[in-house]
């Protein structure tokens, strides 16, 4: 017997593509590889946070609190977010908070629409195409400071959220506040997805805005700023009713220990973060400021722990840049077939250390004269 598996699986499965990680594992298999490609952290956790997580692991035979519960950990982030307890609910990654939130805001499959930004983190797509959402794209061609016109022409009976990164990933550009507010007062769920606030100017997250918007949903992740992409642990700011929804919707103990032990001692060790946050800060700015003597080569200004390069006037593509930089030892990551920018004129270099990043730009500096 020969089972046809494709009639019996759910057919959105197959309108959605491969998210392609290899990259990730050919850098695991070469330690000797810099990775500059997913915006990670290339600075390890801090000290306080390793030993945490080393202690977690003395515990690993018991389960995690439920973070439905967390008190500790939940009131520690709401400290840190301006928002109450009741306001935080905690995942396996932002990634899997924003899973929970295309599926509880779901009510009718086929129908319900959610506008997203473009260009904009791509991950969002798949997952929203999966989960039966009808997709409307906001084009921000003519700058964030118009995103809300172009929103708004995009909004219908139909529409549940709208979907967005600020600082934007990929560009790093951020949104002024006067446009979320703009949204806010349609009515409409707004997501802001925080990921790289923490490299962002001071006074820039709207997750305070939760205490006076029942309508505000901010993420957060503590893969960027915090230097722990490896451990998984991202949280929701929002409306308790929505927390609560959330919570219901999620598998039970879906955060493991050693996350919520590496999250508290973050938050306990914040000054010595703060310095990680200024350093990321202050290296992405002096390469911005590096590509931009190379000519041709225009960075776009970032608020984030990455630096997109328009090499649209360079005579050279974004393709020719990434390829010759892997050659060098450096991965960084094409937009050659972005939605929302011109074909093959970007490329993103996700920032590491100072040292590293000076000899990437001397690298890059070989390529143009050649």
């Amino acid at each position: 017997m020969t089972i046809d598996y494709q009639k019996l699986i759910n057919p959105r499965l197959f309108q959605i593509p491969d998210y392609d990680q290899s990259h990730v594992t050919k850098c695991w298999e070469d330690p000797s590889i810099h990775r500059n490609m997913s915006n990670e952290s290339n600075y390890p956790p801090i000290q306080a946070v390793q030993d945490a997580i080393c202690e977690a692991a003395k515990d690993a035979n018991y389960y995690a609190e439920d973070p439905t519960y967390a008190l500790s950990l939940r009131g520690k982030l709401a400290d840190y977010a301006s928002v109450k307890a009741e306001n935080v609910a905690l995942g396996n990654g932002s990634i899997e908070v924003l899973d929970l939130i295309f599926q509880i805001f779901m009510s009718n499959l086929g129908e319900d629409e959610a506008i997203l930004l473009q260009p904009d983190y791509s991950a969002y797509v798949p997952r929203l195409v999966y989960f039966g959402w009808n997709i409307k794209y906001a084009k921000h061609a003519d700058g964030l400071e118009k995103a809300a016109d172009q929103v708004m022409d995009l909004i219908s009976d139909k529409t549940k959220f709208v979907l967005f990164s600020r600082p934007n990933n990929p560009m790093g550009t951020v949104m002024p506040a006067s446009e979320i507010k703009r949204m806010l007062d349609t009515g409409k769920i707004i997501i802001v997805d925080e990921a790289y606030i923490e490299m962002a100017d001071e006074g820039t997250s709207v997750s305070s805005w939760v205490n006076q918007y029942e309508n505000l949903i901010v993420l957060r992740t503590f893969s960027k700023g915090f230097c722990l992409a490896g451990i998984r642990l991202g949280y929701l700011l929002a409306n308790p009713e929505i927390v609560r929804y959330l919570n219901r919707s999620r598998h039970i103990f879906n955060v493991n220990l050693a996350a919520m032990r590496a999250g508290e001692a973050a938050m306990e060790h914040l000054v010595e973060y703060r310095q990680v946050f200024r350093k990321l800060a202050d290296t992405r700015d002096w390469l911005a400021a590096e590509l931009a003597k190379l000519d041709g080569f225009n960075p776009i200004p970032s608020q984030a722990n990455f630096v997109m390069v328009d090499v649209g006037e360079s005579g050279k593509t974004a393709t020719q840049c990434v390829d010759y930089l892997q050659q060098k030892g450096f991965w960084v990551r094409t937009f050659a077939k972005k939605a929302g920018l011109e074909p093959d004129t970007h490329f993103r270099i996700s920032v590491g250390k100072q040292d590293a990043m000076e000899e990437l730009v001397e690298n890059l500096k070989m390529f143009v004269l050649k």
